[in-house]
């Protein structure tokens, strides 16, 4: 695990050191994937979120609360008009729940602080249950997407520490209804897989979407929720990782920066440290572990 805390260090060092984080370089801060978020998002991943240097938090909150567009555009009346507002970031709804989780998870009240985030999660979510960061589906095909959906699904259940609203409970419940409804990772059309790759475990994951991802949404929802849990789906979904489960551990089956896939990008030590392919993955093992003991107790 040496290995692993010097890659953890240099990633410290990054971050405290980086310009990324400055305020008029707020769009290379998510540059993919060795922008400033992306460290930020694996120490977060890892469970060593407080291990991120306090400056970068208190940048990286910054960021949101004064250079953030905080509108997802879908049509002409959505866009920035004047020239201060033009160079703000804009998100999509899996990126900004990714920020969003980071912080919350370190210690920071961005529901006080920021409480349009959490809004604009809840006022996305399609017929369907989902949400999708195409904003055409929003004025055309009213479908949604897995892989925009699971975070901001995760944000509201994961960081909620409190009642559900009445709006937050159906937003959750819808989720895991399109969730069900899909299988986890098929079109509800045809009954065929969507994305064979989902049916790899994949870490860091940042946005991706992976079958684990899904799974570990319903375990939680049920619990959460107290509602049924789909066991025949995750009977399925187990049967669809048998292949990567071995005696020490869950495999990584596929990187979300792989060079031929749609996100190839420039990465960072930390990141290729604990995302080799073929190894036993301890932050999956925890995850699956964690998954087939709220099962059990459910």
């Amino acid at each position: 695990m040496d290995h692993i805390q010097h890659a953890i260090e240099e990633s410290i060092r990054f971050l405290e050191s980086t310009p990324d984080l400055a305020m008029e370089n707020c769009e290379d801060s998510r540059r993919k994937w060795n922008g400033a978020w992306w460290h930020m998002a694996a120490l977060y991943e890892m469970g060593e979120v407080k291990q991120i240097p306090g400056s970068a938090i208190a940048k990286a909150k910054k960021i949101l609360e004064t250079q953030t567009w905080p509108v997802f555009i879908i049509s002409a009346d959505d866009h920035p008009t004047s020239e201060t507002d033009k160079i703000k970031m804009d998100c999509c709804h899996c990126e900004l729940a990714v920020f969003y989780m980071i912080l919350m998870a370190y210690g920071c009240d961005l529901d006080k602080e920021l409480p349009w985030i959490r809004e604009w999660f809840l006022q996305h979510q399609l017929s369907d249950g989902g949400l999708n960061c195409d904003p055409d589906a929003y004025t055309h095909s009213n479908k949604s997407s897995i892989v925009s959906t699971l975070p901001p699904l995760e944000a509201i259940l994961y960081y909620t520490n409190r009642a559900f609203t009445v709006q937050e409970a159906d937003f959750l419940d819808q989720g895991a209804r399109y969730l069900i409804e899909h299988r986890l990772v098929c079109s509800k059309q045809s009954g065929n897989i969507i994305d064979t790759e989902w049916l790899k475990p994949c870490f860091p994951r940042f946005f991706e979407y992976d079958i684990l991802r899904g799974m570990s949404f319903l375990v939680e929802w049920s619990r959460r929720r107290n509602k049924p849990l789909p066991t025949e789906l995750l009977n399925e979904g187990i049967q669809q990782l048998s292949s990567f489960i071995d005696p020490a551990g869950l495999r990584i089956g596929r990187q979300v920066f792989d060079p031929q896939g749609p996100w190839g990008g420039h990465t960072f030590e930390l990141l290729e440290t604990v995302a080799g392919i073929g190894d036993v993955s301890p932050y999956l093992t925890r995850q699956l572990v964690s998954l087939l003991s709220k099962w059990n107790h459910n």
